[in-house]
């Protein structure tokens, strides 16, 4: 087997954990991988591969502090700290978290006819308030976007998503 291919075993070892209790191909007991956690971030309740570092947690907060508030919000962290998969994690959840108060604030509602819409004032506002925020991930380098994608397959967040390029 070619070291590519052990640094890849490895890999998948301590992102499933698909190989507990069992010696890899080296001879050497397996990593232990922690299960997937679900953890609350102000309020919103974020599903993570596993179980989160206090900086990784810090870093979610922040993010969810800049969505709640509808602010931007300009983060940094050193290299490999999971600041992608922090990133992902936190804005699916809290779109998620949006996804789900407007559908409840909708049930609550009495249905409207089309007429009674169009008659209504403020038509703009009525639609602006019905609609699941969007994200929109932009990167300087296809090799990113790559990665972005290969992060999000390891959450259980399965948005609809379309991957440009040029």
């Amino acid at each position: 087997m070619k070291a590519v291919g052990r640094k890849r075993e490895r890999s998948k070892i301590q992102r499933t954990g698909s190989y507990k209790n069992e010696e890899n191909f080296s001879g050497k007991p397996a990593l232990q991988a922690s299960p997937p956690t679900e953890l609350e971030i102000r309020g919103v309740p974020v599903h993570f591969p596993f179980r989160p570092y206090k900086c990784q947690e810090d870093y979610m907060g922040k993010v969810m502090d800049a969505l709640h508030q509808s602010e931007n919000a300009l983060l940094e962290s050193p290299t490999g700290t999971g600041k992608t998969l922090c990133l992902l994690c936190s804005t699916l959840a809290w779109q998620r978290e949006q996804a789900r108060a407007i559908k409840e604030k909708h049930s609550k509602e009495p249905l409207l006819s089309q007429g009674a819409i169009a008659q209504m004032s403020n038509l703009e506002g009525c639609k602006q308030a019905t609609k699941i925020p969007t994200i929109i991930y932009a990167s300087r380098t296809h090799s990113q976007l790559s990665q972005v994608i290969r992060e999000l397959k390891n959450t259980r967040y399965r948005p609809k998503h379309a991957l440009l390029g040029s």
